[in-house]
């Protein structure tokens, strides 16, 4: 994997840093779920810089990059997914059920449970079907005029959309993370908005701080758990023979790196690279190990 570190002040919109710092600027966030929800926002508030979640049950733990709640007392996850794998709609899942837990506390009853939504930001077409928007919609098997409406909700942006069914703001939004491309002039206050926010973090001396701080660690986090899972795949190797060596070596890598914090589909990338798979196989030996 390549360790050259991109300057703060090449960074997309699309990289996890960037995205994190411009939605958590509220006016970008609030245009942002007013265009996409269609609805007036009042306040926003943000429940952490990254709130982790943690399951008592499993020892799972996520890590939610923008999380925040309004003045109605709905919770929002906001991601930003640069690379594809086919575990998307359990991800939201998982990151629902985890936000669930957090806001139900003691003494309350399951009707205390506020509305959620988990809106996932791709840099990708999940679904292939060139839809700019997709969204979960429940309803009764044979029936359905009649709403399953639990209170959560999960919508999948895609930046590579060729059908515009999403508003005006959000599409200018999906334009600037796939292009990069600083010479558009958005006509919609959430675009500039969100234009004017990237630069203001790329020049940003004091980001850059915090950045390169950032982004070194997570360097240094991903070298170690590579090294770890290398070494001990070539123990095995010596002692075992060759493919358990290289099983044990997928193993250590997945649980390291996953002990670190790292995202699944940043993992099944490293194993595809480290051990020489392809993207379906090291997807499936990730998982394999991910949910031990």
């Amino acid at each position: 994997m390549p360790t050259n570190i991109t300057p703060l002040s090449q960074l997309p919109l699309s990289d996890d840093f960037m995205f994190g710092e411009v939605m958590r600027q509220p006016k970008v966030c609030q245009l942002f779920l007013e265009s996409l929800l269609g609805k007036d926002i009042a306040r926003i508030e943000y429940i952490s810089k990254q709130e982790d979640l943690t399951d008592d049950v499993s020892g799972h733990g996520i890590r939610l990059d923008v999380y925040l709640n309004d003045a109605a007392g709905t919770h929002y996850d906001i991601e930003m997914q640069k690379t594809s794998n086919k575990g998307l709609e359990r991800r939201i899942r998982y990151y629902q059920g985890g936000i669930d837990r957090r806001c139900l506390g003691k003494g309350l009853d399951y009707t205390d449970l506020p509305e959620s939504y988990v809106i996932f930001v791709c840099d990708f077409d999940y679904y292939h079907a060139g839809l700019a928007r997709y969204e979960r919609v429940s309803s009764i098997n044979g029936r359905e005029d009649i709403a399953y409406d639990d209170g959560s909700h999960a919508i999948i942006l895609n930046s590579r959309y060729q059908e515009g069914n999403a508003p005006q703001p959000i599409l200018e939004f999906l334009d600037y993370v796939r292009t990069n491309n600083d010479q558009i002039q958005p006509s919609s206050e959430l675009a500039q908005r969100t234009k004017q926010a990237v630069h203001t973090v790329r020049s940003d001396r004091t980001k850059e701080v915090s950045y390169m701080t950032w982004a070194m660690k997570t360097r240094d986090l991903l070298r170690q758990g590579r090294e770890e899972g290398r070494e001990e795949g070539r123990e095995e190797g010596r002692e075992e023979g060759r493919e358990e060596g290289r099983e044990e070596g997928i193993k250590v890598l997945v649980v390291t790196l996953k002990r670190l914090s790292q995202g699944l589909d940043l993992v099944i990338q490293t194993v595809a690279e480290q051990f020489g798979l392809s993207p379906e196989e090291a997807e499936e030996k990730t998982k394999q190990y991910w949910e031990q």
